[in-house]
């Protein structure tokens, strides 16, 4: 590169040209041309160092574009993942009232059919959905009201110790744990049928006093099951026994003694009576 020459050229001079020779017009003129290619260089510098300052400053502000769309498609993002939330919701929704208008619709067919309701051209779609949602509304009514009166449970003990048990005696329990639909009649220990349809009973005796006792549960006085307590020596004696009956509403379920054996004394908590509605 020729400036690169005249640098070394220019260097060269100073080193060998003493300090007090006068310069000759041409070495002047090299030293005139070197100094004016020196400050051209100077602002070529100058004007470089300017673009890449320009340059760095566009290269700045571009990241802070790309920082800003960034923050902005996030955002974006987040708004479709909310309008997507939203849509399935809607889809929810949507697919509910569906059915419930196809459940409506099979109920007007139905009723029309069966008569319940007079459908004719004169009604609006609005007087046949209410009648039908009125209908709905008496059925649904009948429902719950059915389903409370399925909800028969109970489990009875003996409050006091029993003694000079006769044949026949029916255990009066006295107290309950439970008593769901007050089917049981704590007093005379006589549980009667609320529902027709099958039942599961469990029934249990104990006696400390080594005894023998036989006890049977009984519907409307006809012996379904047995059990039999004792004797063991120096010990408590227990007998348990459960039974599934099919019952029809109004029948009478208790506990007795039975006439085989009633020599003992039945001892209060352990001795229990516990049923339950299971279905039609």
């Amino acid at each position: 590169m020729n400036w690169i020459r005249k640098v070394f050229a220019l260097i060269s001079v100073f080193f060998v040209i003493p300090a007090n020779t006068e310069l000759t017009s041409n070495e002047l003129k090299m030293f005139e041309d070197l100094a004016t290619y020196v400050k051209s260089l100077e602002w070529k510098l100058n004007k470089v160092e300017k673009k890449l300052q320009n340059v760095e400053n566009e290269l700045e502000g571009q990241k802070e574009l790309n920082r800003k769309l960034e923050n902005e498609l996030h955002a974006q993002r987040m708004i479709l993942d909310l309008l997507q939330t939203n849509n399935d919701k809607l889809k929810q929704k949507g697919d509910i009232m569906e059915q419930q208008n196809e459940s409506i619709k099979h109920f007007l067919e139905h009723i029309t059919r069966s008569g319940d309701v007079d459908v004719n051209e004169n009604m609006t779609k609005s007087s046949v959905r209410q009648t039908a949602q009125r209908h709905v509304g008496d059925i649904n009514e009948i429902r719950v009201a059915r389903q409370e009166r399925e909800q028969v449970a109970f489990s009875a003990y003996l409050k006091h110790d029993l003694s000079n048990l006769g044949p026949g005696h029916t255990i009066q329990y006295g107290a309950t744990v439970l008593n769901e639909g007050n089917a049981l009649n704590v007093h005379t220990g006589i549980f009667t049928v609320p529902v027709s349809g099958v039942y599961f009973f469990s029934f249990a005796c104990e006696d400390d006093h080594n005894h023998r006792i036989y006890a049977d549960i009984l519907v409307d006085g006809t012996r379904k099951s047995l059990i039999l307590e004792g004797p063991v020596a120096n010990a408590h004696s227990m007998g348990t026994n459960v039974v599934i009956l099919r019952l029809t509403k109004g029948q009478a379920v208790w506990v007795a003694i039975d006439s085989w054996g009633h020599d003992g004394l039945l001892q209060n908590i352990a001795t229990t009576f516990s049923g339950a509605f299971l279905y039609h």
